[in-house]
């Protein structure tokens, strides 16, 4: 038997996008149902276990760092990063809507719900080739993006008109129901069977296709030559598989830019995979040794901190589609990072003194933790860890000879005072920043007996966000083929493409997706209830 469920607003995903709008429609007074595809424990979706960096501009915290930010300034450097092709006219707009109200529609909104930032304002994507962030913007929440998305949960559930508010878990939206050009609501199956939900209006918030290594490889855009390598990791759930955006698209939604992803280059398996192929994203450690399969060192060196895009580039075209970083422990404890709330206790529990002594003494639970990826290899000296990462099954055997060229010549310019090595030159760029600072290692050989153990880390391509998806105008409504609005259909958050179907272009400035999620969310809340 068919259940049947009506509400004046469906919302098809209970992730941050999803319960942002809810939180705003039922606040004027609708009545809603959230469809989620999983259970309970993954209300919230993504950003549950997100690291929460959020981009703000001219902030109090930046004010009070002494960081001159203008929204003429983010702007620049957002259509610099993005790179819009000149038919991109909804992306454009929407980028500059995001930074103009980026403060006051997030910072100050999320404000008001407890939230709260670290004081040093971090400097991500500051761009090579193409200009990225001229200031530091990256605002980490303070309980990482599982606060930002359970604090908005809260409200929701707090507030005087939940009763309006319905949850349905474990269904999985199919298709879309039209009536006469609009759209009436959707259907899908549930672990009870089949559903369908009548609604006057209807709003897509799912996700895009980071969770499905088959819709990554369908849509893989080739990013200025870059093919998909062979390994692929997931580091977004699986129920992220692109069906919303083909059940939009079936009923005349125009999708664009699914191919752009916004990946990253350092991922390694997950030593307590929750799904098949589940990756972890590291933030690649500065001081390492970055080397291609055989051990030959990739040129021009790469350092995080400057361009995703380029990263992923770089590794994707590499030989066989995988690198390695060669380090040592001691530069490990200093550097070795990852991105996420899972891989941040301390930040993600509010624990202060836990957070201090880290940043002074090194992590040792995270270099430990990460250790047992399968991607991870550790000896005291260089011809066992070659033996090593030869042993891990690899298509090609690293060359124990040309990596110890490579190690010995990259270490020997730690007495070269003209710095003539490109990486040493990034790393001392970033070293002039504070909050670059305290997450450097000193200079050290990597070879120096001292700081052994050496350790050698296996590195993939690992999914994380779509930034293409459903075209929308500035209310968030979707748009068709010919740019008018399909009545009844919203679409928010990465669904979006994190509004218009690409906002960020080829490139984010990095904080800007969870931001872009609350943005689009409640600009769709406000055209449906008449506030826009």
């Amino acid at each position: 038997m068919t259940q049947r469920y009506q509400c004046d607003v469906a919302i098809i995903g209970g992730g941050i996008a999803g319960v942002t709008a809810a939180l705003e429609l039922i606040a004027a007074g609708k009545s809603v149902a959230i469809f989620e595809t999983e259970g309970q424990e993954r209300f919230g979706g993504s950003a549950l276990e997100s690291f929460g960096g959020l981009f703000f501009v001219d902030s109090p915290e930046q004010r009070r760092a002494r960081i001159a930010d203008s929204c003429e300034k983010a702007l620049k450097d957002w259509e610099s990063f993005a790179q819009f092709g000149a038919d991109e006219l909804w992306p454009r707009k929407w980028a500059a809507h995001l930074v103009e109200r980026a403060t006051p529609d997030g910072r100050d909104y999320l404000r008001a719900k407890g939230l709260s930032w670290l004081p040093v304002v971090l400097w991500v994507e500051r761009g090579l080739d193409v200009p990225g962030n001229s200031v530091p913007r990256f605002h980490l929440s303070w309980g990482t993006g599982k606060r930002v998305v359970t604090q908005i949960i809260a409200a929701l559930r707090a507030h005087a008109n939940a009763g309006r508010l319905q949850t349905h878990f474990h269904h999985r939206v199919e298709r879309l129901e039209t009536n006469g050009g609009r759209v009436v609501g959707c259907s899908g199956k549930s672990d009870a069977g089949d559903f369908t939900v009548d609604a006057g209006v209807t709003v897509v918030a799912a996700g895009g296709i980071g969770g499905s290594l088959a819709q990554v490889r369908k849509h893989w855009d080739p990013g200025r030559g870059a093919k998909p390598p062979e390994t692929v990791l997931l580091g977004t759930h699986p129920s992220a598989d692109g069906g919303a955006l083909e059940a939009a698209q079936a009923i005349g939604a125009q999708l664009t830019h699914v191919g752009r992803m916004w990946n990253y280059a350092g991922g390694v398996r997950h030593p307590q995979p929750d799904w098949p192929d589940h990756g972890v994203s590291l933030v690649p450690p500065k001081s390492a040794l970055w080397v291609d399969a055989t051990g030959k060192r990739l040129m021009p060196p790469i350092v995080s901190g400057f361009d995703t895009h380029e990263m992923v580039r770089r590794v994707a075209l590499a030989p066989h589609g995988y690198t390695w970083q060669i380090l040592n422990r001691r530069i490990a404890l200093k550097e070795l990072a990852a991105s996420g709330a899972a891989w941040n206790p301390a930040v993600r529990d509010r624990r202060l003194l836990k957070f201090v002594l880290d940043t002074i003494t090194g992590n040792r639970w995270i270099v430990d933790a990460l250790s047992k990826s399968p991607d991870f290899a550790a000896a005291a000296t260089l011809g066992e860890l070659v033996d090593k990462m030869n042993a891990m099954n690899n298509p090609v055997r690293v060359d124990a000879n040309v990596l110890e060229g490579e190690l010995k010549t990259f270490d020997a310019t730690l007495d070269d005072s003209s710095w003539a090595d490109d990486q040493r030159k990034q790393i001392e760029t970033l070293r002039a920043y504070r909050g670059d600072r305290m997450r450097l290692a000193k200079n050290i050989a990597i070879l120096d007996e001292k700081a052994a153990p050496l350790i050698a880390i296996r590195e993939h391509v690992v999914t994380r966000k779509s930034l293409g998806g459903i075209v929308t105008d500035l209310q968030s409504r979707a748009l068709d083929a010919k740019g008018e609005a399909i009545p009844g259909l919203y679409a928010a958050g990465e669904s979006a493409g994190f509004g218009g179907g690409g906002s960020h272009g080829w490139r984010g400035l990095e904080g800007t997706f969870l931001l872009s999620s609350i943005i689009t969310a409640r600009r769709a809340a406000e055209s449906i209830t008449g506030g826009g």
